[in-house]
């Protein structure tokens, strides 16, 4: 299986990813279509969902053909596939085992515990990442919010998470 990352219209995420897998998956029957989504507070203390990487979805294919890219890309809200249309770059090594770790524990994450390491590092211990290792860019202990930095983001994106629980390690 091949792993790409599509970015679409903000907003539109899971209208392309309903729309793609109705056109593309009698053609392929192996695709699979991931939007990422979070559990994040409110100042007043309210849950609420939100996209993890917003415009972008990951997408798994036995081959990435023309065929398939023709197709993809004619459905309404494509922008482009990551990092170019011309050339695009299949998710491998690290990034790939990251991405195989969101997709184990689903596209809908819940509030995770959470251990701080020494340098700023961060592991889950429970809840949807668990296992999961990544560097600490902020903690908001009032919002019990933790901003890390991806692997799966080229650019270093940074995205926050709610926590439940920590121990100081």
């Amino acid at each position: 299986m091949e792993y790409y990352c599509v970015m679409v219209r903000t907003g539109q995420e899971e209208s392309f990813k309903k729309t793609a897998l109705e056109e593309l998956k009698p053609l392929w029957p192996e695709l699979e279509l991931y939007f990422f989504r979070r559990t994040l507070r409110t100042n007043q203390g309210k849950c609420f969902d939100a996209p993890l990487f917003p415009s972008y979805l990951f997408l798994g294919v036995n081959a990435f053909t023309a065929e398939f890219y023709q197709k993809l890309r004619h459905i309404n809200d494509f922008c482009r596939i990551l990092y170019s249309n011309t050339s695009p770059t299949e998710i491998q090594g690290k990034v790939l085992e990251e991405l195989k770790l969101f997709i184990s524990h689903g596209e809908n994450w819940g509030i995770s515990k959470v251990q701080f390491l020494p340098g700023k590092r961060v592991r889950a211990v429970s809840g949807p990442m668990v296992g999961l290792e990544g560097q600490i860019y902020k903690v908001n202990k009032k919002k019990k919010h933790i901003t890390i930095i991806s692997s799966l983001s080229p650019d270093g994106k940074k995205f926050d998470l709610l926590y439940d629980e920590v121990e100081l390690v």
